[in-house]
């Protein structure tokens, strides 16, 4: 025979049952939840290692900018990489050889294989 009570011995499990497995949906997916807060982390991570990264081109950038500003070969170096010439210098451009050569056109009445 059954108890009558114990549905009413176990409603108050299933509410205690019902609010833990809503407090722990909460905590994982609400905006400050466990979830976030672990994207949130990794998001940190990459940026930390993007500033790192900037940080490291901005020294060697700014070093550049010294070698342009003071040392006169960087800056010549720099003049010749953009086709600047010296007062008094000749420019002698060679042409580019091409890699394939224009194949000449059969000649008639000549057979091919």
């Amino acid at each position: 025979m059954r108890d009558p009570n114990r549905k009413k011995r176990r409603l108050p499990l299933f509410i205690a049952a019902a609010l833990v497995i809503a407090a722990v949906f909460i905590s994982l997916f609400r905006d400050t939840g466990v979830i976030d807060s672990w994207r949130l982390r990794n998001t940190e991570r990459q940026l930390r290692s993007e500033v790192e990264t900037l940080r490291q081109e901005n020294a060697l950038l700014k070093r550049t900018v010294e070698d342009l500003r003071g040392n006169p070969a960087v800056i010549e170096q720099e003049a010749r990489r953009l086709g600047l010439i010296k007062e008094g210098e000749n420019v002698i451009v060679v042409p580019r050889r091409q890699e394939a050569r224009p194949q000449t056109p059969p000649k008639p009445g000549a057979k091919r294989p």
